[in-house]
């Protein structure tokens, strides 16, 4: 039996129709604004999601030489199992949070020392922001999820929207002079190619939703493990 191909998103993307990819772009403008202004509500629903996509997704890859119904009976199996586990497990998902964002920081930073980029340096840069990300996610649950959340929905929301107006793919949608040009002794560079643009409008985005999910959340009662 043939072994099923991964899901190749960006080809997947060229496949669809243009009212298709209208479609699309708007269900990513969508969920990247509720992940914004309302990512902590519904963190322990996106674990959930997620979840279920990796169990369901372990089940594809494992039950490939099973029959299509005990192949796809196997994948909804694991996909709930996913679902149940990380739904149950939020604050590991406070952690992940932690870690995604400790990454992030340590790969802006590697971006802004141009020494650091592939060096020995680099992995142990990615190491202390992913060690440091989890320790302070694990710590501080509910800033770092909101941050988390609202940075990921700006920046998938942005996304969305240069996905609408015209550009041909979701990896296209990102300026690619986001990293090098921002950080190049020449700032005009970065405004040129419209990085330092791309920039200012997610941390304003995110801005805004850490200020609405704190005001949100302030009155909830904190969750117990």
């Amino acid at each position: 039996m043939q072994t099923p191909r991964r899901l190749d998103p960006w080809r997947w993307w060229q496949t669809l129709q243009p009212q298709q990819r209208l479609l699309a772009a708007a269900g990513q403008i969508v969920v990247g604004l509720a992940l914004t202004f309302f990512g902590y509500r519904l963190f322990r629903a996106f674990l959930a999601i997620s979840g279920f996509l990796l169990g369901a997704s372990l089940g594809l890859s494992i039950g490939a030489a099973m029959t299509p119904a005990v192949r796809w009976i196997v994948a909804l199996a694991l996909g709930l199992l996913g679902a149940v586990v990380l739904w149950a497990l939020f604050r590991l998902g406070a952690l992940l949070a932690g870690a995604a964002l400790g990454l992030a920081a340590a790969q802006a930073a590697i971006a802004a020392i141009p020494a650091a980029s592939g060096s020995e340096w680099q992995w142990l840069m990615l190491l202390v922001g992913l060690v440091l990300g989890a320790a302070l996610g694990w710590r501080l649950q509910r800033p770092l999820i909101i941050i988390a959340t609202a940075l990921w929905g700006a920046w998938g929301s942005l996304a969305g929207l240069a996905m609408l107006v015209g550009r041909g793919t979701p990896q296209q949608a990102v300026p690619a002079a986001l990293g090098p040009a921002l950080f190049s002794s020449d700032p005009s560079l970065a405004w040129q190619s419209g990085g330092g643009l791309w920039l200012l409008a997610t941390l304003l985005l995110a801005l805004l939703g850490i200020a609405f999910q704190l005001r949100d959340t302030a009155r909830m009662r904190p969750r117990r493990f």
